[in-house]
């Protein structure tokens, strides 16, 4: 996770509201939310984070089973050694994370925010399976899988705590406000501390990274408890994004996240993040959308939802602008 400019803090354990799980080791840690993405337009959303060459190769060999989470999970290693975590689709579609999870990743990662490195792959055969539990209703006896997400283990980073994303060290950056508006962009309402991690590079200049880990529902609705939803694409087009409405200086969401009530932000925070999101082209989103595994239909969908709504976020802070 090489950073460019970022936003960035140093500071003892005392000083920082580092959310949840920190370890004692945090002490006088480089902490590191965003990073300039550059030229966002030239970015390749297929790959994201990672690129051809880096995917998985098969076979793909049994290491362990995960059962972290609620989904199915196993670890592989592939032909080149390499070694993943693999979410696989379970039976029903409504707990499908994969395809919203590998799209979410792409426009977080363009963005600028941290991501971990992942993958669609359609099918394949995992050799040497065994003693599964939760993953035996999505792995056939002779290891085959279909819909599944490869997420590279990356042996130059270690996992360190969790955050809360609204109370730590970035309180008051635009940068963390942004953050808090993809969430709401992308429909992301299960980001509680424990689908959060502080990933810290290894090596005598170490960074710790904060991102959220798992992204999996997202592209649903977001009305709260059990009616909300992933990879749902008339609940996601249904559903509101922002009121436009400004309180003071703040600029106002429809959605919670974790809070009682909706999100609110600075209005310059909301003009900055909205300058980053509108220079994503119609055609990177749709490569969002292909590298995630969806079908025709479903690129079409959601490439226009989430435009429709990047377009909104843009017309809102438009007529903010105007009551100063």
């Amino acid at each position: 996770m090489a950073a460019l400019r970022t936003v960035a803090f140093v500071c003892g354990v005392s000083a920082c509201v580092a959310g949840a799980g920190l370890s004692p080791s945090a002490e006088r840690q480089t902490k590191v939310l965003w990073r300039d993405p550059g030229a966002i337009a030239r970015r390749d959303l297929y790959w994201g984070a990672g690129s051809k060459a880096r995917a998985p190769k098969p076979p793909f060999t049994f290491v362990s089973e995960n059962t972290t989470g609620n989904r199915p999970k196993v670890v592989v290693k592939d032909a080149a050694g390499k070694e993943w975590t693999v979410k696989l689709a379970p039976p029903d579609p409504l707990l499908n994370e994969v395809h919203a999870e590998i799209a979410a990743t792409r426009i977080m990662w363009a963005l600028g925010y941290f991501v971990d490195e992942n993958y669609f792959v359609p099918n394949g055969r995992i050799l040497g399976a065994r003693n599964l539990t939760r993953s035996a209703a999505v792995v056939g006896p002779d290891g085959s899988f279909k819909v599944a997400r490869f997420e590279r283990n990356d042996p130059t980073m270690e996992k360190v705590g969790e955050w809360h994303i609204e109370d730590n060290v970035f309180t008051g950056s635009k940068e963390l406000s942004g953050f808090r508006a993809a969430m709401l962009l992308l429909n992301s309402w299960d980001v509680k501390p424990l689908n959060t991690a502080v990933r810290r590079s290894k090596g005598a200049d170490a960074v710790d990274y904060y991102l959220l880990s798992d992204l999996g529902s997202t592209f649903g609705g977001m009305k709260g408890g059990d009616h909300n939803s992933r990879w749902h694409l008339e609940e996601y087009k249904a559903s509101k994004f922002v009121t436009g409405v400004v309180k003071g200086t703040q600029f106002q969401f429809t959605y919670p996240l974790l809070g009682g009530g909706p999100v609110t932000i600075p209005i310059e925070h909301a003009r900055w993040f909205s300058g980053l999101v509108s220079q994503l082209t119609d055609a990177q989103i749709r490569r969002a959308f292909e590298a995630s595994g969806a079908t025709r239909a479903e690129v079409d969908g959601f490439s226009a939802a989430l435009k429709a709504r990047i377009l909104e976020l843009r017309a809102a802070v438009g007529r903010a602008d105007t009551r100063f």
